[in-house]
């Protein structure tokens, strides 16, 4: 895995202040000791079975977090190397190639170490489920069984699955904008073992396992992106200048989102303040913290101190030292997480079945009371940790551009920021008010739900112009692509062009209606956390397509006229009526089998809650369909209005420099011409 990333330095090459296999190796061995330091002295330990209890071993007990610590450091180098040739190293015409190229192919060694890992985990997981030593499981159907049937087993093929498809593509891929969306698959291949980790078993697993996914990406890309810069600067100088302050502001995120969602999951673990200094839980997630501070502190001494001359040899290699001490310490902090995942909480999720409620085994939580008016709102909220972030997410970066903008003295609409966070504000309200709670338990809650979710906050998302305001912010990068350029090629691609065309984006909208509600497809989301997720992301999305075909202030696809976009709207409206009127008089219960198991003691007429859905439904589609009209409206008047003035503005050009076309003298000669042309020969 090292031989590719150790090339033979470029011409004028800094004299190497790390070397990169031994700082790779001795990350790898740091993490394994501390990993197994923790373990040994901590509550983690393994022990012994008592005699007549199935054991898997001390072999498989201590090779697996091994394994797993493998696997993370594995993946982080993945992320890297791919964070450094889709986005560090300068590129022309988006071509990789020299140093790009390089980083990008290495990654293909470290994303199959990655899976191997994975793959060692799968055997060893089996071998402690069972309590049976490595070579009793060693059976093709045993093992096929187990990632088949199991969700652990599935979760660990799927991210091994992955992981090969990373190394296969990263073997072959010529483009940043590949490179890039590699990345972006290495990141969702770090996804699906959260889902079924330690966090899944927590008192509120909802929140947990959402945390649990954005720590994890956050490190990742944190993690990997400090590495991949040191191997950079001891391979080639020449793009390290540029590289170091692009990776300064992700990494910047990256520490706030692995604070914040580091913070969440251990308060949900954790029965009170006092089990983090009493319990050997708490006191790992204490030296998780204070790592994680060490690393924030160095990237506050980078910000302050070393970014300011890293074109000269002596402050390159200054960079270089502290930031391997960096990487050192995120293997120690990999070590640490990996300690912290084996061992046991305070605050434990493994009750007995029997004593947990129909809606605990189903959603995680217990039924919450009769819904009233406090209860909808904050008495029964709930915490949504991949919404929470969604929803900070953009607002911080819509605060980071208005910053930006009035640094560079460049005026942007009020209108637009408050419609942009009112649109955020709404989306937060709808997934960690109460209403979200109850949106797992009754129709009807979901349903008012699904249309805050496509209703209101897309219009105000739409409304903000985040893509123009993204366009006017982001950095340029003449013969290079960037963000900015890719974002300006996916806003005029083919695909967004028939995306954004009002009759696709109006069948993607009311897919959302009748596509989900009468087919079996809401059932089956219905019982997973991770299926209203996926739900309520569609309905954001396809509402924000819609509206902005129709009312987007942003540019792309060249819009139809606002008469077809009129038409369009008038054809939606009675449509999504129709839905929900025709679900006003069904007989039939959606999810029946779901609702029943729930045993609520409250709306217990299952059918005149699901009609009270579609009357929400029904009575909050119109009013917005009317504002969105309105606004259409005043958007056409406007567009009239400002070609009126450039057409002024170009006859008067016209009739005083004598440039261009006098429209107004070229319509009069029209009609005299045809005048004469009506008149009797002599």
């Amino acid at each position: 895995m090292t031989s590719a990333v150790t090339t033979t330095p470029t011409a004028g090459a800094p004299v190497p202040a790390v070397r990169p296999a031994r700082l790779l190796l001795g990350s790898l061995a740091l993490g394994v000791v501390v990993m197994a330091l923790l373990l040994w002295t901590g509550s983690g330990r393994p022990a012994p079975s008592p005699p007549g209890i199935p054991d898997a071993g001390y072999g498989t007990e201590w090779a697996l977090p091994v394994s797993r610590v493998l696997a993370d450091l594995a993946a982080i180098l993945t992320v890297g190397l791919l964070l450094a040739g889709a986005v560090l190293v300068p590129a022309r015409d988006g071509v990789l190639q020299g140093a790009r190229l390089r980083w990008t192919r290495a990654s293909r060694w470290s994303a199959l170490a990655w899976a191997a890992a994975v793959v060692a985990q799968v055997v060893l997981t089996l071998s402690d489920v069972l309590a049976q030593p490595v070579p009793s499981v060693l059976d093709p159907v045993l093992l096929w069984s187990f990632v088949r049937d199991i969700e652990v087993g599935r979760a660990l093929l799927v991210q091994a699955v992955l992981a090969l498809v990373v190394g296969a593509c990263a073997y072959v891929v010529r483009t940043t904008t590949g490179a890039a969306l590699i990345g972006v698959l290495a990141l969702v291949a770090l996804v699906p073992p959260t889902l079924t980790s330690h966090a899944g078993t927590a008192a509120d697993h909802t929140v947990a396992v959402s945390s649990l996914m954005v720590h994890v990406v956050a490190v990742s890309l944190w993690c990997g992106g400090i590495t991949a810069l040191v191997l950079l600067g001891t391979a080639d100088r020449r793009p390290f200048p540029v590289a170091v302050p692009r990776f300064s502001a992700l990494a910047l995120w990256c520490a706030v989102a692995v604070a914040s969602s580091g913070m969440v999951s251990g308060w949900v673990r954790l029965g009170g303040v006092t089990d983090l200094v009493t319990t050997s839980y708490g006191r790992l997630v204490l030296l998780k913290l204070a790592l994680i501070a060490v690393l924030s502190g160095f990237g506050l001494w980078h910000r302050r101190r070393s970014l300011r001359d890293l074109a000269s040899d002596s402050a390159r290699v200054v960079f270089l030292r502290v930031a391997a001490v960096e990487v050192l310490v995120m293997a120690a902090t990999v070590g640490v997480a990996v300690a912290l995942s084996r061992t046991p909480p305070p605050v434990s999720g493994d009750v007995p079945l029997a004593s947990l409620s129909p809606a605990r085994l189903l959603l995680g939580f217990d039924l919450p009371p009769a819904p009233d008016a406090a209860n909808l709102l904050w008495g029964q909220a709930r915490l949504d940790g991949f919404w929470l972030v969604v929803g900070l997410l953009l607002a911080a970066l819509y605060a980071t551009g208005l910053r930006v903008m009035r640094r560079a003295g460049d005026a942007w609409s009020l209108g637009r920021s408050v419609n942009w966070f009112v649109g955020v504000g709404l989306l937060l309200l709808a997934t960690q008010s109460g209403l979200a709670t109850y949106s797992h338990v009754m129709f009807s809650a979901h349903m008012a739900q699904h249309m805050a979710l496509v209703m209101l906050v897309p219009i105000f998302l739409v409304l903000g112009a985040p893509f123009t305001l993204a366009l006017r912010t982001l950095p340029r990068n003449p013969g290079q692509l960037g963000p900015r350029e890719w974002l300006t090629s996916a806003l005029h691609s083919p695909a967004v062009s028939f995306l954004a065309n009002p009759i696709v984006a109006s069948v993607v909208f009311l897919a959302g209606f009748y596509g989900l509600y009468y087919t079996p497809l809401y059932a089956w989301l219905m019982p997973s956390h991770w299926g209203h997720i996926a739900m309520n992301g569609y309905f954001v999305l396809s509402g924000f397509l819609f509206f902005w075909a129709l009312i987007g202030v942003d540019p792309g696809p060249t819009r139809p006229p606002f008469l077809v976009r009129m038409i369009v709207m008038i054809v939606v409206m009675p449509l999504h009526s129709f839905f929900a009127i025709s679900m006003m008089m069904t007989t039939t219960v959606m999810a029946a089998d779901f609702y029943a198991l729930l045993q609520r003691p409250f709306a217990a007429d299952l059918l005149a809650d699901q009609h009270l859905g579609a009357s929400i439904g029904w009575a909050s589609g119109d009013v917005p369909m009317l504002i969105v009209m309105i606004a259409m409206f005043f958007q056409w008047v406007g567009a009239d209005e400002r070609e009126a003035r450039r057409s002024d503005r170009r006859q008067e050009r016209a009739a005083t420099t004598g440039q261009g076309t006098d429209e107004l003298a070229d319509y009069n000669d029209y009609l005299a011409s045809l005048q004469r042309r009506g008149e009797p020969k002599d």
